[in-house]
């Protein structure tokens, strides 16, 4: 599996307020609590994230999201920034396949495809979360960063499947892709198609990713 290098390490969104000296304990209860914000971000969507029913929903004591995260917006913040590294290193868990065929876009479309797929439609509760924390941070500015360094990061790996394949601007194409990916999964998650990635998002990206390499076709 490849890893992330240490230049997009330093790209990806970082946690900013936990408690010094955790034990296992406590860093079992916050991940508990920042689980529990998690599912109501799919159930109720991030407005219906409180303190209150973070606790009704961990079955945690009242103090212990103040403790962990002072502030209902820093709980947020910090379940934007572990969905927003699990997506990248899910993505950076393919790029030995991207690798292995870098001008071929049909092959590069189908695993782009089935990766996409995976992430945001077969589970379901992280593309509803990917898609409900972008707009979130539509509603609150202090998100907005955190939004900014995902993209980053994530643009970064995407660049380099994308110069590979022969583009003349990978960030403006990295963009343009991304964009195609999450307009297909809205509507994905939003009106359920049969045989989606087979019909649907394979044949879009393929399209987009031959252009790229062949922009004069």
């Amino acid at each position: 599996m490849s890893k992330l290098s240490d230049e997009d390490n330093a790209a990806r969104p970082r946690s900013s307020r936990a408690p010094a000296n955790l034990t296992q304990r406590g860093t079992e209860r916050r991940q508990a609590l920042l689980a529990a914000a998690l599912r109501i971000i799919v159930r109720d969507g991030p407005g219906s994230v409180t303190f209150r029913t973070v606790v009704a929903e961990a079955s945690a004591s009242h103090g212990s999201v103040a403790y962990y995260f002072g502030t209902r917006e820093e709980l947020i913040r910090e379940a934007m920034i572990l969905v927003a590294n699990r997506n990248i290193e899910a993505l950076a868990g393919v790029l030995e396949q991207f690798e292995s065929v870098p001008g071929d876009p049909q092959s590069l479309a189908t695993i782009i495809a089935n990766h996409s797929t995976q992430q945001m439609i077969e589970d379901r509760s992280m593309g509803i979360t990917i898609i409900e924390l972008h707009l979130a941070a539509a509603r609150y500015p202090e998100l907005r960063p955190v939004l900014r360094d995902w993209g980053r990061a994530y643009a970064r790996i995407i660049h380099r499947i994308l110069a590979n394949l022969g583009s003349s601007d990978p960030q403006a194409d990295a963009a343009l892709l991304t964009n195609t990916i999450n307009g297909h999964v809205i509507g994905q998650l939003a009106l359920q198609r049969k045989d989606f990635e087979s019909t649907v998002l394979r044949p879009a990206i393929l399209r987009l990713l031959t252009t790229i390499a062949n922009p004069t076709c």
